[in-house]
């Protein structure tokens, strides 16, 4: 991002995208100090207002979708089905309706995780020597998306690697306004746009929430703080705007439980505004489905109308903002369940399908075979993976240590928790596709310094985390060990009456190991979808919990499901070889239950 004061430049819209547009970037550091305006470059002519948006109706209708990691299409047993191309159809449909209505302009966006989760991320490499394609990016600028925010996972392949496809295969800019220090990518980003479309002047900022972000080495790029960056940037955007949107990847708000939500949320977010001065937040970050039935009243905070549509492709959202007499409101919103929408067999056919081929061979690779053991099934998966030992956990665990030394990273033991599976494995033939839908996502490996004082905290605070018989389960974090940690656990009934005791690391009690500082490798997510559980076990149980993320770190740069599948192969599938079973790691004594 450019320094000095914010600048306005004239680029190309995506030709693909709205009618009669012309795009205006805007270049600059707004983290720096307050922009009291914003200077138009050299021979650069912003449009005034229509001189009779005060006198007819005139309507902005927005596309937006969030959180699609990679979903533009499923590759299946049964066939491949299209989602991308649903939206296709209904986005191109209401754009030929209203071509040539100039009252009546439409615009799509999408809220960030644009990759990471699907196949099709293998397309991108692992740096740009490697690098074929971002098929998000390229298939939304033929599907005609306008503008697009950085979320936290568009990161997760590193900035070299998103740089290309920026420059490669977007051609619609790409925001965030709360991003420094990002050398990869400079001058391949934007604080904020204007997009000028049948007259209507619609100013877009885009906000990225504040969660580390994964990088090249020699760089040190940051997000931060949201809140003072759009004070900061908004007064001198404002006055050039009819309509003003807050496109963000900053989560719901602060008690969202499905990703974590820093600083701020959109409704923390919209409740610092002044009247008028913002008139929609699309958001995405926490999967949020919002307005399903309509624009409900409980999502318009300090009278800005905020909306999400969920995850993976299963929701298309549509807003409608209607000028009277000159201002604009938001006058309805809705989502469409993407299934219900027909499918644009052109778009399918010519942009879709030559990327679904380019993924197939990758799909169908054979990893290896799979053992018959009740804890790989997706029951146990969803039901069972945090009532005790778990052969598939334990694998994994196990995998992990052992490829931090294959890869000449240090390790003594490892914790994996139910954020590092998706589902179970299928029986006999592993193949990476199925891989990839059981471990979607592309976090990488972390290596947490901690001493045996604070592992023994630790072991302890994990085991009122166990789902109790009779109890409803949630998500709690529950740790699973890689083998060089054994431990009992007794339970006298209720998740405050929990006794841990013979606690070994490597064959030797940790008692005697108490000042050793000690490696321990897990994932750059481990323990955030429990955030929710947490703040209610230390407010309402009055369990002293501890925080793992404040100990000391450092991410490496290997990859968990790149090194999964390397072990895998190794041991020529998910087998006992490999740690598939259950070693007595974790013994759950009950009361009145004899050891």
């Amino acid at each position: 991002m450019f320094s000095g004061p914010l600048r306005l430049y004239e680029a190309r819209a995506n030709p693909h995208g709205a009618d009669d547009s012309r795009l205006f970037l805007v270049k600059g550091d707004p983290t720096i100090a307050s922009a009291e305006e914003i200077i138009p470059a050299e021979g650069v002519l912003l449009p005034p207002p229509r001189a009779d948006l005060d006198l007819c109706n005139c309507h902005l209708k927005i596309f937006h979708i969030n959180d699609l990691h990679g979903h533009i299409a499923q590759i299946t047993a049964n066939g491949d089905q299209p989602i991308l191309s649903r939206f296709v159809s209904r986005l191109r449909e209401v754009r030929l309706r209203y071509r040539d209505d100039p009252n009546t302009a439409v615009l799509a966006m999408s809220a960030g995780d644009d990759l990471v989760g699907a196949i099709f991320d293998e397309l991108m490499g692992d740096n740009p020597d490697s690098f074929a394609l971002h098929a998000g990016y390229r298939l939304y600028s033929a599907a005609g998306i306008d503008v697009a925010v950085l979320g936290n996972h568009d990161f997760d392949l590193g900035t070299e690697v998103l740089s290309q496809a920026i420059l490669k295969d977007a051609q619609f800019p790409i925001l965030s306004a709360n991003l420094i220090n990002c050398r990869r990518l400079a001058g391949l980003y934007y604080p904020a746009v204007i997009l000028v479309t049948k007259g209507i002047r619609v100013g877009i900022i885009g906000l990225s929430t504040p969660a580390p972000i994964r990088h090249s080495l020699n760089t040190n790029p940051q997000i931060t703080n949201p809140l003072l960056v759009i004070n900061n940037i908004l007064p001198a955007l404002r006055p050039l705007c009819d309509v003003l949107i807050i496109l963000s990847h900053l989560g719901n708000n602060l008690s969202s439980g499905s990703a974590s939500v820093r600083v701020v949320g959109d409704r923390e977010l919209a409740r610092g505004f002044s009247p008028g001065s913002v008139h929609l937040i699309v958001g995405g970050h926490t999967h949020t489905i919002l307005n399903e039935q309509g624009l409900a009243v409980d999502n318009i905070v300090n009278g800005i109308p905020i909306v999400q549509a969920g995850t993976l492709g299963r929701y298309l959202g549509e807003v409608d903002i209607t000028f009277h007499r000159g201002k604009p409101a938001v006058s309805h919103a809705r989502l469409s369940q993407t299934a219900n929408l027909p499918v644009d067999e052109t778009f399918e056919r010519e942009s879709v399908r030559p990327l679904l081929e380019m993924a197939r061979p990758l799909f169908t690779r054979s990893l290896g075979q799979v053992i018959s053991h009740p804890d790989l099934s997706t029951y146990a998966v969803r039901n069972e993976f945090a009532t005790g030992e778990s052969a598939l956990a334990n694998f994994i665990a196990d995998a992990l240590v052992a490829r931090c030394h294959a890869q000449g990273v240090a390790a003594d033991f490892a914790i994996v928790d139910s954020s590092v599976v998706r589902s179970g494995l299928p029986e006999n033939e592993l193949t990476f596709g199925a891989w990839f839908r059981i471990m979607p996502f592309a976090d990488v490996l972390r290596i947490i310094w901690i001493t045996g004082e604070q592992l023994k905290m630790l072991i302890r605070d994990n085991a009122h985390r166990l789902d109790l018989p009779g109890e409803p389960h949630t998500e709690r974090g529950f740790l699973h060990f890689s083998h060089q940690i054994r431990y009992k656990v007794e339970i006298d009934g209720c998740q405050t009456g929990m006794c841990v005791r013979e606690i070994m690391v490597n064959g030797i009690p940790l008692e005697e190991q108490l000042d050793i500082s000690f490696r321990m490798v897990c994932t750059s997510f481990v323990r955030e979808p429990a955030a929710t559980w947490e703040k209610y076990a230390m407010r309402t149980l009055d369990i002293p919990l501890m925080d793992i993320h404040q100990l000391a770190y450092r991410d490496t740069h290997l990859f968990l499901r790149h090194e999964l599948v390397a072990y895998i192969s190794e041991n020529g599938g998910v087998n006992e070889k490999g740690g598939a079973k259950r070693d007595g790691r974790i013994q759950i004594i009950y009361e009145g239950q004899g050891s």
